[in-house]
């Protein structure tokens, strides 16, 4: 049995840390799997025999068609808001993401008509529409409304391994703040122990971009068998304003995959102490 995947693309996952696209192509190819990118199909058709019934032709005609038995087309999706009568009691569409309009607290320009999840053509994730649809119930029943719209939501591809990714990459970051203000921590599995133990380090890594003064963080991707479980440390970290080189003093079970973040945490408060030396000296010497 073989494998092809087309991407109109330049790379797999496009819109992750160009690292995470490397390496999930590394390991797709190791597998056997044939990977083509920045290319788009032309046509697809069927003959009806029993093998190899599927030929996809590509726009490049250079290139051969690509023979199967089956075909998976992922083209996404949209928000199916059209013939529900919204704009007779006046639910706005929004002309950008051809959603239902909501304000930050879910609401549409009618009082009382809340909208959660895909419809509203936002970020189409299942754990952001269930979060949404819970704060919208209770911006309902209770006073106070809370803010449902984030612009930060952690995501998980579920191949193997996984890759999860929240906030900036490590380009957007730049960017946005400029490069002298934005630094990096980086680490391959094969520096994990956990991973070494499972046989599991030749694939994969651990990337966080964090202001560099602040050492606030301001993304995360990640590349490992349990990658969906340690981005939400780092989503919770973020939302509480916790600095990664606090990461050092939070105590991590051994030998675990998450141990790596207090690693990595440990390493950037090392540096900050190194820099911070001279200060020091002069602290200790007047008995503080």
């Amino acid at each position: 049995c073989s494998v092809t995947l087309i991407s109109r693309s330049p790379r797999l996952l496009p819109t992750e840390e160009e690292e995470a696209s490397k390496e999930l192509q590394r390991v797709l190819e190791e597998e056997g799997v044939t990977v083509i990118c920045d290319h788009k199909v032309a046509s697809v058709t069927s003959n009806n025999s029993d093998a190899g019934s599927i030929q996809v032709s590509l726009e490049d005609s250079s290139l051969d068609s690509v023979i199967g038995d089956h075909i998976l087309v992922a083209t996404g999706r949209v928000a199916n808001v059209q013939n529900m009568g919204l704009g007779d009691v006046g639910v706005q569409i929004n002309s950008k993401t051809n959603g239902i309009q909501v304000n930050d607290k879910l609401e549409t320009q009618v009082k009382g008509i809340y909208a959660a999840g895909d419809c509203t053509g936002d970020q189409q994730f299942t754990h952001y529409a269930g979060f949404q649809g819970a704060i919208a119930a209770r911006n309902i029943l209770l006073p106070l409304k809370d803010p449902g719209v984030r612009s930060e939501v952690p995501s998980t591809t579920f191949t193997d391994p996984e890759v999860a990714s929240f906030g900036l990459t490590e380009q957007n970051a730049i960017s946005q703040y400029g490069e002298g203000e934005v630094s990096t921590s980086f680490r391959p599995l094969s520096k994990i122990d956990r991973a070494i133990c499972e046989g599991k380090d030749s694939q994969g890594f651990i990337k966080v971009t964090y202001q560099s003064k602040s050492k606030q963080i301001l993304g995360a991707t990640i590349v490992a068998p349990v990658a969906g479980e340690l981005i939400s440390e780092l989503t919770l970290a973020k939302d509480g304003k916790m600095s990664f080189d606090q990461f050092a003093t939070v105590m991590h079970s051994y030998p675990s995959y998450s141990i790596a973040l207090q690693q990595m945490g440990a390493d950037v408060y090392y540096d900050k102490l190194k820099k911070s030396k001279k200060l020091y000296d002069v602290l200790k010497k007047i008995g503080l």
